[in-house]
Parts: structure tokens; sequence; C-alpha cells
């Protein structure tokens, strides 16, 4: 059994919460994270390019 890093235990805990849909605009400080709700196979982010719409789409 692996232990779990931070992203993973965020990507899991936003499927158990109902989470299925995921907006963000990526940064280099969240790569971790968003690699683990890639590997989530419930969850989908999608890409935004402006902080701006990525509002307007949540």
């Amino acid at each position: 059994m692996s232990i779990m890093d931070g992203g993973e235990a965020l990507a899991k805990s936003l499927y158990r919460e109902g989470v299925r849909v995921i907006f963000g605009l990526p940064g280099a400080g969240q790569y971790e994270a968003i690699d683990a709700i890639y590997q989530e196979p419930g969850l989908r982010y999608i890409t935004t390019r402006h902080e701006q719409v990525t509002s307007y789409m949540a």
C-alpha cells in the first residue's frame, strides 16, 4: 500500500463530496493536484484561458 499525497487526497475528497467537474487555470503550484484529478476516473478537469472565465463557468 502506497502513501497518498496531497493531490490524491484532494481528488478523492472532491469525488466523495459529489464534485464531478472542476474548472481551472493550471499553474505550477497545482501540478500534483491536477495530475491526481486527471487520474481519478469520476472527475473531469476543464482548463480555461482566463481566471475570470473560470468563475463564470463554475
